[in-house]
């Protein structure tokens, strides 16, 4: 019997094998080519648990769980089964707060580009998005642990994870949250599948917690994954399955859905500039810079600023705007350039973010003044418009290199 039709028996939503759509899902943004067997579109949670369950049954197969397919190290490739979670388990709830935490759940397949329109919607944000915000979905946001241009103040997607709901390698799905030690000690007693995996995980990290200490990256980001540093919090006293879930690619469990923290918006923003004729000053002037909490740190290169001006038509056609408008906003950053007597090795974009004027301005003044003794070229954008044309380079620079 063919694959699909073992699997179509007992699985709700589509079952595919033909030769467009195993092509298409051969690939993903990186530059890969796997040819998988089949995909599924699963209906809900149940028909991904079903499908673990045969897997489990069926020795020689695999699941891999696909979202936007945005991954550029070929994380959504597959040489067995790819079910993929944006057409059906796409959905969010309602936003709500409680004891002054706001919060909202949503599955996997939801787009991030959809997701962000319905919070700002309320004035919130999930400030960990990527550069490929517009083509993303949260799943993988969640299998990357993914960070991006306002990581510098909120950090990774780790820190926006409340609760989840995870299937696991026995084809059940379970609740996934932080658990204080009394709460971590019943789990353990239960004799179960799930009180197995948390006696397990809890007795790795006690038994190995100084070489695993001892292995803890002492970088400000890292999004390798299998953090089991993390997982057990003595400060806080608990422990969280979550914190090894996050970046693991799906490969410890398949997440249906997800309690994500989102936080308000700030309400007034400037941007300063800053142009380099060399890296050599970079480091002095980023901790320069640093005491003034900026919301972000963003750099340009010089091949990625060719690119972004070989392409500057492109660009200009999905920002919505006329190459001859668009590129003419860049009119004050050529004449920098003239200034500098060529292209800036690297341009940083410090972006300020408060909720009062005069915050983001105190704020811009320090900053200017903070760099004053270094050899570089900085200028001060206050105009949103001018604002997003950075960002808009940014991030279509980030699609240009898929």
């Amino acid at each position: 019997m063919k694959l699909a039709e073992e699997i179509g028996k007992f699985f709700k939503g589509e079952v595919l094998d033909d030769e467009i759509t195993l092509k298409k899902y051969s690939r993903d943004a990186s530059l890969f080519e796997v040819r998988p067997k089949l995909v599924v579109l699963p209906k809900d949670s149940e028909d991904l648990k079903n499908l673990v369950k045969w897997i489990k049954d069926n020795p020689g197969h695999s699941i891999t769980i696909r979202a936007a397919g945005s991954d550029m190290t070929g994380g959504s490739l597959s040489e067995s089964i790819i079910a993929d979670v944006t057409r059906y388990l796409n959905k969010m709830g309602e936003i709500s707060e409680h004891r002054g935490l706001t919060s909202v759940l949503v599955e996997p397949g939801m787009f991030y580009r959809e997701f962000e329109r319905k919070t700002l919607e309320k004035g919130l944000i999930l400030p960990c998005f990527p550069a490929s915000k517009s083509l993303c979905a949260l799943g993988g946001m969640f299998g990357n642990n993914c960070a991006g241009e306002k990581s510098l103040r909120y950090g990774k997607m780790e820190n926006f994870i409340l609760e989840t709901k995870v299937i696991f390698s026995d084809g059940n799905e379970y609740t996934v949250k932080p658990l204080s030690r009394a709460e971590l000690d019943i789990k353990m007693k239960q004799g179960d599948f799930e009180g197995n995996l948390y006696k397990k995980v809890f007795e790795l990290i006690e038994n190995n917690r100084e070489a695993i200490e001892q292995a803890r990256p002492e970088v400000s980001k890292n999004s390798a994954g299998y953090y089991l540093w993390n997982v057990l919090s003595r400060a806080l006293d608990t422990f969280d399955l979550n914190k090894l879930l996050v970046g693991s690619q799906g490969t410890l469990g398949i997440v249906t859905e997800m309690k994500l923290r989102l936080v308000p918006e700030k309400r007034c923003h400037d941007l300063v500039a800053l142009f380099f004729k060399s890296w050599d000053e970079l480091p002095q002037v980023v901790n320069a810079i640093l005491p003034q909490d900026p919301e972000s740190l963003e750099t340009f290169d010089k091949d990625t600023l060719k690119l972004g001006i070989q392409f500057m038509p492109e660009i200009a056609r999905k920002a919505g705007s006329s190459f001859f408008s668009f590129a003419l906003k860049f009119l004050p950053e050529a004449l920098i350039s003239v200034e500098m007597l060529g292209l800036p090795k690297l341009v940083v974009l410090v972006e300020v973010s408060e909720n009062t004027e005069e915050e983001v301005k105190d704020k811009v003044r320090n900053i200017v003044e903070a760099i004053k003794p270094f050899n570089i070229w900085s200028r001060i954008v206050e105009k949103d418009s001018e604002e997003e044309k950075f960002w808009v380079m940014r991030r279509e620079s980030f699609n240009l290199l898929r």
